[in-house]
């Protein structure tokens, strides 16, 4: 039997001008993501699937790279969908996320909800 990886995307370029699926690793997301290509465990990945966000497949084509495995990519795999506030600051986030996990049958300010995630 194989083993199941889920590696989440290391720190991002935070623009409220830009949509949160279309922001990209940050320099110190992008250096942690190289790091982690250099790990022992790599060399048994066998599939890298990505979600279609942008810092997704950055950090999966690094992966897909260092493995020769080719990177796949699954609609419907990215982010619980935080449209209904658009960019909050950190603080708002942090607050609603809490919430998101708290009570995930109910709507944190127009998220999506937990359950349906």
């Amino acid at each position: 039997m194989g083993t199941l990886y889920y590696i989440t995307h290391p720190n991002v370029r935070v623009d409220p001008d830009v949509p949160v699926p279309q922001w990209s690793l940050n320099d110190q997301g992008h250096r942690r993501a190289v790091a982690m290509v250099d790990q022992p465990w790599i060399r048994s990945v066998k599939r890298v699937i990505s979600s279609p966000e942008t810092k997704a497949l950055e950090t999966a084509q690094l992966l897909a790279d260092a493995t020769g495995c080719a990177r796949e990519v699954r609609d419907g795999t990215g982010e619980t969908d935080r449209s209904a506030t658009g960019f909050v600051p950190h603080d708002v986030h942090e607050d609603l996320a809490n919430r998101f996990f708290a009570e995930p049958e109910l709507s944190a300010n127009g998220w999506e909800r937990a359950v349906d995630a």
